[in-house]
């Protein structure tokens, strides 16, 4: 049996870099510091669980079939540098998690959302298992499962099992969940939704009808007749295949398994000493002062 807290790498490391601002020189360090704090906090909290760091790569197929993927992102001139100096401070991070022997993983092919489910498909196979998945993703709560907990590494109040997912998110099932999200779209990625239904009207459609499929297998039968303008857009020929494209870009279930030539998996080897040097390069002088402290929770893990 394995736990494994599975961790979204940049929703932690943006969530790090938008805190105070630190610098070591020009370099901006904020984001190095609170990704290891947080990573030192999780790891304190659930000491049986093997952190595994999962990084973007780029998923060209999501491009190819929605140009207007993430074509967002550049908009804004101020927006843009604060990534790329978030980007200044990716290796660092990389480097202290290698002196803390936390594996790393990504593929040039897949987001870690699709790492993620690859990761979940993987584990859930296996009785027994456990997995955390740590990242302030919603869209990842479609892969919460028994075993399988959702929280966001930003507060630990929100928690989501398969025994509080309705409570949490108004849907039934994490199947339910992933519908729902087709049906909205995804403003933050540019996914549009198929038009009228929103967030509050997602959990009532899938309430009211089960699932999209049988939604549909309601009108084509003539047992429903759509009047109201979303249930006539989701029953169109264009909603169809709206909710459709979205069904492909967001379930992460089924993503193709990346190469296995393609995936790069770093291990680390523990390394205090080393560490040390990246916290003085960094001038990291409050870690620094309580190091052995600090370290604690990654020995023998």
């Amino acid at each position: 049996m394995a736990k494994v807290l599975l961790i979204d790498g940049n929703s932690w490391g943006h969530a790090a870099h938008h805190a105070t601002k630190l610098t070591s020189g020009e370099l901006q360090t904020q984001a190095v510091f609170g990704f290891l704090k947080t990573l030192r906090d999780k790891k304190a909290e659930h000491p049986g669980f093997t952190p595994l760091v999962l990084w973007d790569g780029r998923a060209k197929w999501r491009y190819d079939m929605h140009p207007a993927y993430k074509s967002n992102r550049d908009n804004d001139p101020k927006k843009v540098a604060e990534r790329e100096h978030y980007k200044a401070q990716r290796p660092y991070i990389a480097r202290c998690l290698e002196h803390l022997d936390v594996r790393q993983m990504s593929a040039p092919t897949h987001e870690a959302d699709d790492l993620a489910g690859y990761m979940v498909a993987k584990l859930t196979a296996q009785p027994g298992n456990e997995i955390i998945l740590s990242t302030g993703d919603m869209d990842w709560i479609q892969l919460v499962r028994p075993n399988v907990t959702w929280m966001d590494h930003r507060n630990d109040a929100k928690v989501v099992t398969v025994g509080n997912l309705m409570d949490k998110t108004g849907f039934p099932t994490p199947y339910a969940f992933l519908e729902g999200k087709c049906l909205t779209g995804d403003s933050s990625d540019v996914i549009p939704g198929v038009g009228g239904i929103g967030d509050k009207g997602a959990p009532e459609f899938i309430a009211e009808f089960g699932s999209v499929r049988k939604f549909w297998q309601r009108c084509d039968s003539g047992e429903f007749a759509p009047k109201r303008k979303a249930h006539c857009n989701l029953a169109s020929p264009e909603g169809r295949a709206a909710f459709k494209r979205n069904f492909r870009l967001m379930q992460l279930l089924k993503v193709a398994a990346p190469d296995q030539k393609d995936v790069r998996v770093t291990p680390g080897k523990f390394d205090a000493d080393k560490l040390a040097e990246v916290f003085e390069e960094l001038a990291f002088t409050s870690i620094l002062r309580t190091l052995d402290n600090f370290i604690k929770p990654f020995k023998g893990h």
